[in-house]
């Protein structure tokens, strides 16, 4: 420290010596002894902040003559004393002075010991934060400060996520018998533009096509996937490429990221933020009890979930007799998995958390343990972006049994001969075309695509084939083509489309434009139909669609 003292000339000016006792080096004190303007250092300047706001804390007037910067300045002052009535003497004025720079001091130095500490914490926070990261994320670490990359995406302009946990509680085939088999199967799709995000569980138990020597088959469960590639050479990213692919050729989608985690991650994920509440919903109005598990809930109760008890949830599927709450099984738990990241996601961007370093981090400890990831460094900086623009209550959850749009479950037992296989899509097995449809429908860009718009065509002419060759020019436009057939009245020489559903406003404009007719309002006489369209092909047809 320094503190100034009087140079021997005589003009009244003050220099600056060594004195580690000094604290009085206030921006007012300087000021009041040399007359002139100092430059304080940020140091010095945050020095005399602490000074000035203890000297009001103090009640300490700020113009006082006597200050204590002078005291300690080397000006020469002598305590006085002074008699009273009684005769008694009282206390030099020093004494108290001396008192109170002593507890400034004292008290200076305890805040300037918790500034210390909360910069040191800081920075211990933010080396754990790299560490971590160069655990979780490819590329430089630095990146994550440095650089923000867009994510890439589909032909819809979306970025596509495999979001996947493995059943143990490490990264380990040896933690259990099966532990590399994957519990939990989902995918997020995100539009980086306008902050909308579509979730979907896949089915565990979903019978697939899949290659897997070390299993000696060529087909089984979706949730071997990840352990079949992986065992070859214990290569986690080859496992985690084989279940994105299967997965994308499942839902129609390129998926370009994946998040891998085991138990562990999300048990201490969820005690570090202090734990979760999760909204327990299910058709039974007993709520639900779970035997395999020990959770017992009721219907529509706010369950406050410690790590243990959010993966005892994330697990739970009435597997047992006597159970109930959870009669759909996977479904139910699918559900309950989203509902269990969503909540998480909303803990752990919230204020209390991210002002709480030991909660921060435990979540950094958790992470960096126990998730792996394809993503770069740099693409950190979008991924906190989008997770502070895409709320969970914003997240759209698309389910392919119990679907939100009342359309049909497109997903359902797979038992040959009466002996259960797993699940398998109601069109067939191996059959993902509907799921496909349903999946482009929701994801697309596309506002004739997104409606779903259902078109009977009808060939009116004498040209045969005429509907099929027409539905499949449609169909490879983006439309959805329902019945093909010949038409019930006489044949005509132009196109008529009837509209049928007044909601379908964008396929109706697409199907004007296209044919370049008016759309006429209403049915077709002689013809019962569930479509929103009928197309009436004549003869012409050729020569009017585009």
């Amino acid at each position: 420290m320094v503190r100034l003292t009087k140079s021997s000339n005589k003009q009244t000016s003050y220099r600056i010596i060594n004195d580690p006792d000094f604290s009085g080096k206030s921006m007012g004190n300087i000021r009041e002894m040399t007359g002139k303007n100092v430059k304080l250092t940020p140091e010095e300047q945050l020095l005399n902040d602490i000074e000035d706001s203890l000297k009001q804390l103090e009640g300490t007037p700020m113009n006082s003559n006597i200050t204590a910067a002078k005291l300690r300045s080397g000006h020469s002052y002598q305590p006085t004393t002074s008699s009273n009535k009684s005769g008694r003497i009282d206390r030099p004025i020093h004494s108290n002075k001396k008192r109170k720079s002593t507890i400034r001091r004292i008290i200076k130095w305890i805040v300037i010991t918790l500034i210390l500490a909360v910069v040191g914490l800081a920075g211990w926070l933010t080396v754990k934060a790299f560490i971590a990261s160069n655990n979780v994320f490819n590329g430089n670490p630095l990146a994550i400060l440095t650089t923000k990359t867009r994510l890439s995406e589909d032909e819809n302009g979306r970025t596509n996520i495999l979001i996947f946990g493995t059943s143990g509680y490490e990264m380990s085939e040896s933690a259990w018998d099966g532990a590399m088999l994957t519990d939990s199967i989902m995918v997020l799709s995100i539009d980086q533009d306008n902050y909308d995000a579509y979730m979907m569980s896949l089915p565990r138990d979903l019978y697939v096509r899949n290659n897997c020597p070390v299993l000696d088959k060529t087909f089984g469960k979706l949730n071997e996937v990840f352990y079949c590639a992986y065992a070859e050479d214990n290569n986690e990213r080859a496992g985690a490429e084989a279940l994105m692919a299967k997965a994308g050729e499942i839902l129609g989608l390129d998926i370009d990221y994946y998040a891998h985690a085991d138990w562990t991650a999300l048990v201490e994920s969820v005690n570090a933020v202090g734990g979760i509440d999760v909204t327990i919903e299910t058709d039974n109005p007993n709520g639900i009890y779970d035997s395999s598990t020990g959770l017992r809930y009721a219907q529509g109760e706010v369950a406050h979930l410690d790590g243990e008890k959010a993966l005892a949830l994330a697990r739970a599927r009435n597997h047992n007799y006597g159970d109930f709450g959870l009669e759909s099984g996977n479904y139910a738990r699918e559900q309950n998995q989203q509902r269990i990241l969503a909540a998480l996601q909303q803990k752990a961007l919230s204020m209390g958390t991210i002002l709480n370093p030991v909660a921060v981090s435990g979540l950094i400890d958790s992470l960096g343990n126990n998730l792996i990831t394809n993503f770069d460094s740099s693409h950190v900086q979008t991924l906190i972006d989008i997770a502070s623009n895409v709320p969970a209550d914003k997240i759209n959850r698309l389910p392919f049994v119990s679907r939100l749009d009342g359309g049909p479950d497109l997903i359902g037992s797979y038992s040959p001969n009466g002996s259960y296989l797993g699940e398998a899509p109601l069109a067939g097995v191996y059959d993902y075309e509907d799921i496909q449809e349903y999946v482009k429908q929701n994801l697309t860009a596309d506002p004739v695509a997104k409606e779903g718009a259902v078109i009977d065509v009808l060939n009116g002419s004498d040209i045969v084939g005429l509907a099929a060759e027409e539905a499949d020019k449609l169909e490879a436009d983006g439309f959805t083509v329902g019945e093909i057939d010949n038409s019930p009245v006489d044949s005509t020489a132009t196109i008529t489309v009837y509209q049928l559903n007044a909601n379908k406003t964008a396929t109706a404009e697409a199907l004007k434009t296209r044919y370049s007719i008016d759309i006429t309002q209403g049915g077709l006489a002689g013809y019962e139909t569930t479509a929103d369209f009928i197309i009436l092909l004549g003869g012409n047809t050729n020569n009017t669609s585009n």
